[in-house]
């Protein structure tokens, strides 16, 4: 399977936009009205973190709204009050949804030591280690865009939340990573990091936010209908699993890109195949990963190794992957559908 990349970054940090001044990541997209719309992670050096815009026609040369598309909630409450960050993007229903990870605080104020409660004066895990949560946002223009709230639990730290773009069995369905610490945190050298796949009937909503003992949990209420789905097997992902990008539907199952990661924390790239009208099954899967960092771009920066895929844009055979690199900048690659799904079905899985 051969995947080319684009000769150099598409998007990188501006001096002249301070909140996009330091960072640029970690992409999602969309193609709406003939172009490709991007949100994407950008932060300013001070521990924010914010959702610029940017729109190309060609997936290769982007230009860059001067304000963010999203900024973190001026509620101090809120659940994206710190960050807003790491976004993917699925079109469903003539509507672009946007899944993305936050903080309750700034990174740079939580990392010299500052604290706070929750709104409740509790002092959950989230607050306490500033987990992220995700949220939920929504678009139909580009334009404008409507929050719609936290979608998981306050008590878990969550992240790579991929909404599929079609329901499955009259249910939605999203694949996530949750833990029980931060992802650089020692407890993930112990409990990897893996990803699930629950069903919901809202949207907007998979669990509560109360503080239950377990025996008064409800499924359903308190614990989204979820199915661990894939977890780390080889040396190249030993760390943890994620999604990557939308999983695109054809003929054989969901294409699905996930990235691994190796215990010295470096990050590539794996397939797998999930069944068409039940994901939750996992039909093939490559022992070895189709994509890791080259050369001495993708492997510098504020994160050495890290190439970090959360968009994949089909056109005709033609599949555009849009990536974050080593947390400084983005890239785009293209491989083709066809030989990608040729090479996953080369390597069955047994669930």
């Amino acid at each position: 399977m051969k995947i080319t990349r684009h000769n150099g970054p598409i998007l990188t940090p501006s001096n002249e936009l301070e909140w996009m001044k330091k960072t640029v990541m970690n992409p999602g997209v969309a193609v709406y009205n003939g172009k490709y719309r991007m949100v994407f992670t950008a932060g300013n050096g001070k521990g924010n973190f914010f959702l610029g815009y940017a729109e190309s026609s060609d997936g290769e040369h982007f230009t860059v709204n001067q304000e963010p598309f999203l900024k973190p909630d001026s509620d101090e409450n809120a659940f994206d009050h710190g960050t807003v960050e790491d976004p993917r993007v699925t079109e469903l229903d003539g509507k672009f949804y946007i899944t993305y990870a936050a903080r309750y605080m700034n990174m740079s104020a939580w990392g010299r030591g500052e604290r706070r409660f929750g709104p409740g004066r509790d002092n959950a895990p989230s607050w306490e280690r500033n987990n992220r949560r995700v949220g939920l946002a929504v678009t139909e223009d580009w334009k404008n865009v409507k929050r719609l709230g936290a979608l998981s639990s306050p008590f878990l730290n969550d992240a790579n939340v991929v909404l599929f773009p079609e329901k499955i069995n009259g249910k939605y369905a999203y694949l996530h990573r949750p833990s029980s610490s931060p992802a650089w945190a020692l407890p993930m050298f112990y409990e990897p990091g893996r990803a699930w796949l629950l069903y919901t009937d809202t949207i907007n909503k998979w669990c509560s936010d109360k503080i239950e003992m377990p025996w008064n949990m409800v499924d359903g209420i308190d614990i989204p209908d979820d199915k661990m789905l894939l977890e780390p097997v080889w040396d190249w992902e030993r760390m943890k699993v994620g999604p990557s990008g939308v999983p695109i539907p054809t003929d054989d199952g969901w294409l699905m890109f996930y990235h691994g990661v190796d215990r010295p924390g470096k990050y590539r790239i794996g397939l797998a195949l999930l069944d068409r009208e039940d994901p939750r099954k996992v039909l093939c899967r490559t022992p070895e990963p189709v994509m890791e960092p080259e050369g001495e771009f993708e492997n510098t920066g504020a994160y050495p190794g890290c190439i970090f895929p959360c968009a994949n844009i089909v056109t005709g055979d033609e599949i555009r992957m849009f990536y974050g690199i080593c947390d400084k900048c983005i890239g785009t690659a293209v491989t083709s559908l066809s030989d990608a799904l040729e090479h996953v079905k080369k390597f069955p899985w047994k669930n």
